[in-house]
């Protein structure tokens, strides 16, 4: 059978590394992203903002008739590292709409588009929707907010679905690197972050992507809904 993937924010980082590893595994993917350096026969990229509503309330999604399909709603910010009182409207309000306003709409349009078939849908969640983060706000009540909203979408059994949010963990993206640039009088746990990169304990995109291609190859496997890459042994 035909393996279709869509991505969100393939441009770098875990979205990039995923996509890659899904070519590598014969699927056709489909990335969504404002950036691109794959290159790849079975690659089509869509520039695309997803922080603009309007755009992705246009967003269709191609048809195909008898795939398995599979959503990967992975792109994110977390937006300038300062307390809630500091940021500008404009901020929050594009920050939760990359971050979960955006996601939730294209869950819907997935499920729609794909009703009658074989369709994986994951989340990528993070550890930051379990903790209270000081300056991390709308970040950690996004995530917060995707995990229920993975719950609620499993529970109501969507014909032929199967749906995970997955926390990556601590990773070696450019989202580490701004949080490592963050000031330290705004934000109490700059030290802490500082110190996983300076110990190497941030774990490789590619590692990440390993460990969600044995999910998606693995999906009946997991009767959890909230699933930590912390906890996935690949070796």
């Amino acid at each position: 059978m035909q393996k279709v993937a869509f991505i969100t924010g393939t441009g770098k980082g875990i979205g990039k590394a995923i996509a890659e590893i899904l070519l590598s595994e014969d699927y056709i993917v489909f990335g969504y992203s404002r950036t691109n350096a794959i290159k790849h026969s079975n690659f089509s990229f869509k520039k695309i903002d997803l922080c603009n509503l309007d755009t992705v309330q246009k967003f269709r999604f191609p048809k195909f008739d008898s795939a398995e399909v599979l959503l990967i709603n992975n792109a994110a910010r977390l937006g300038n590292v300062i307390p809630l009182s500091l940021k500008k409207d404009k901020d929050i309000i594009d920050e939760y709409s990359l971050n979960i306003i955006t996601p939730t709409l294209l869950c819907s349009k997935f499920i729609n588009a794909y009703n009658n078939n074989k369709k994986i849908l994951i989340n990528i969640s993070s550890g930051a929707a379990n903790n209270t983060i000081a300056s991390w706000s709308t970040y950690c009540a996004a995530k917060s907010a995707l995990d229920r909203l993975t719950h609620v979408i499993a529970e109501e059994k969507h014909k032929g679905l199967t749906i995970f949010s997955v926390h990556p963990g601590v990773v070696d993206t450019q989202m580490q690197a701004e949080i490592r640039k963050a000031d330290v009088d705004l934000f109490p746990l700059s030290n802490k972050f500082t110190n996983y990169y300076s110990n190497n304990e941030l774990e490789k995109p590619k590692v990440i992507a390993q460990k969600c291609l044995y999910i998606i190859q693995n999906h009946t496997k997991f009767t959890q809904k909230i699933l930590s890459m912390r906890d996935i042994d690949i070796n």
